[in-house]
């Protein structure tokens, strides 16, 4: 099993676990945290869903991409990566009816989120980074309206949030729903955790059906796709934050 399926960021060396890569948060010394504050105070949120993502992917998909492109920017940009956020607002559940997923209130997900940009203001980041792994319009409203108001009463702090894909349109990428840019993703970062061959054969997928949206996977998702996703995706992301970095040292 690769290190990104077992312990993202970590190696596994004798004696135990070192941390060669993007530092995870809970995984951190009080002093390994006072060294990144000094130097690039910045702390990534990969905040996602458990929810249907068809019968080949797992539930945790929407937090688990996110949390993998946050680790692969912090090894450029430096920061904390916290642990994944399994918290989502307009799931596949109210949507569509399908089952295995956990659905959040709005309120419940604001509450949550804005405790998490406050606490980490009080430890000292400067830069709050809220990469969205799911996003249905509700949710991405509902947190960025908790971030809006979270900047202006905390001017010296730089908050950035929104959807994966979307810092890197710019460049082709668009997001779906557990169809070939999702199980692209997954393919790259979890291959263990994809089996195409559970999804049905000689039909077309659907929403409706399969809880499937987009280009289909079993036509287009591959694992060297998903790596120029990646690419792409952390490529923009570690840019936004080196501006914002720029912002705060200004």
């Amino acid at each position: 099993m690769p290190p990104e399926a077992s312990n993202e960021g970590f190696a596994l060396m004798e004696g135990g676990l070192k941390m060669e890569r993007a530092p995870r948060y809970e995984f951190m010394r009080p002093e390994e945290i006072d060294a990144v504050l000094k130097t690039s105070p910045v702390a990534y949120i990969p905040w996602g869903a458990l929810e249907w993502h068809g019968l080949h992917n797992c539930i945790g998909l929407d937090a688990l991409k996110a949390h993998a492109i946050c680790l692969d920017a912090a090894k450029q940009t430096g920061g904390v990566v916290l642990p994944p956020v399994y918290a989502g607002f307009q799931t596949m559940k109210p949507y569509r009816g399908f089952k295995h997923t956990i659905e959040i209130s709005a309120e419940t997900i604001q509450r949550l989120l804005h405790e998490y940009l406050e606490q980490l203001t009080d430890e000292g980041f400067k830069v709050l980074v809220v990469l969205m792994g799911h996003y249905g319009k509700a949710h991405v409203d509902a947190v960025t309206q908790v971030c809006e108001e979270f900047s202006k009463s905390h001017p010296d702090v730089v908050v950035l949030a929104f959807p994966e894909y979307l810092v890197a349109v710019d460049d082709g990428v668009r997001g779906d729903h557990a169809g070939a840019y999702e199980t692209a993703l997954m393919m790259h970062y979890y291959p263990e955790t994809v089996d195409l061959s559970r999804l049905p054969t000689g039909r077309a997928l659907t929403v409706d059906e399969d809880g499937i949206g987009g280009d289909d996977p079993r036509e287009k998702a591959t694992t060297q796709y998903g790596r120029w996703l990646a690419e792409r995706i952390v490529q923009r992301l570690v840019e936004r934050v080196k501006e914002a970095l720029q912002r705060i040292k200004a």
